[in-house]
């Protein structure tokens, strides 16, 4: 469940795409919203006044009352306390933009977010479809407790959206193989790790079953309210996959937790989570998992 959204914007293009995107959420959940703008570098404060009240105006065209922060402090300092200071349910920012040393985003402050925030975070790409269409949501499985995290956050958005949940995890078979992989593997030892990634994601699934379920409260919302769920393995580098898969069955939105089995030691962020979101043309729920 989400009751408060802040939006994290500089007032780019990008920016003001996750900013919709933050208002939409907020407009579906009835919750509330709150966009910060940090005004340092080449943003004056008179340009983050201009930005927070364009936001403003986005919402009130959505019927929500979007309150307004400005803050001297660093971008990444700025919304990480404004996330505390209203104990903000997700965080919505641009993927890509620029900061005032013309620094990708990404590579700058959502990176930063992304890497030291205890909350969600809803990436959101420069261009791509619709925002808010999310007909078909899809959420990820490494096979490790950490990428439970992701379970509830994407259970309660297909739930909402009404939209089909689904569950992919992909076989790395060059890493799972290791050394022997030198001398190749036969089709015997992957049919294994695809049956036991099967295994594992029916495990996952059932979690989310479970999840839905508890989402759902009253016995009587099942039937035509159920929300579909469909499973998939495959095989390959676990990133290039995710994006295939949400390029072939048309993804609206990727749900995944921040830490996995693939994850960069010493590091929130995972290396499978950095590069999906990086290349998906959809927004990507990022979600803290633990390692």
């Amino acid at each position: 469940m989400i009751d408060h959204v802040l939006i994290a914007t500089d007032g780019s293009d990008c920016g003001t795409r996750a900013a919709r995107a933050g208002v939409e959420l907020a407009a579906t959940y009835d919750a509330a919203a709150t966009v910060v703008v940090a005004a340092v570098g080449e943003l004056s404060t008179a340009d983050a006044e201009r930005v927070v009240e364009d936001v403003s105006g986005i919402g009130a065209n959505s019927q929500v009352t979007v309150r307004t922060r400005v803050s001297s402090a660093r971008p990444r300092v700025a919304i990480l306390e404004a996330a505390e200071d209203v104990d903000a349910d997700v965080v919505a920012m641009g993927r890509h933009g620029h900061t005032n040393l013309g620094e990708r985003l990404l590579g700058g402050v959502t990176e930063r977010v992304l890497r030291t925030t205890d909350r969600p975070v809803l990436t959101v790409p420069g261009a791509g479809g619709g925002l808010g269409d999310y007909e078909d949501v899809l959420v990820t499985s490494d096979g490790s407790d950490a990428a439970r995290a992701a379970v509830r956050p994407g259970t309660d958005l297909a739930s909402t959206y009404g939209a089909t949940l689904h569950l992919l995890s992909v076989v790395d078979v060059v890493r799972e193989a290791g050394a022997f992989n030198a001398g190749g593997v036969d089709q015997a030892y992957v049919d294994d790790l695809v049956e036991d990634a099967a295994s594992d994601l029916d495990v996952f699934a059932a979690a989310c079953e479970e999840a839905l379920d508890d989402g759902r409260g009253d016995a009587d919302a099942h039937g035509d309210d159920a929300v579909a769920i469909e499973q998939s393995v495959r095989t390959g580098t676990p990133s290039a996959e995710i994006a295939a898969y949400v390029e072939d069955a048309g993804v609206d939105l990727v749900a995944m937790a921040s830490t996995g089995q693939g994850s960069l030691t010493g590091q929130l962020l995972g290396s499978t989570t950095d590069r999906v979101v990086r290349t998906v043309d959809v927004p990507v729920l990022v979600v803290p998992g633990k390692d």
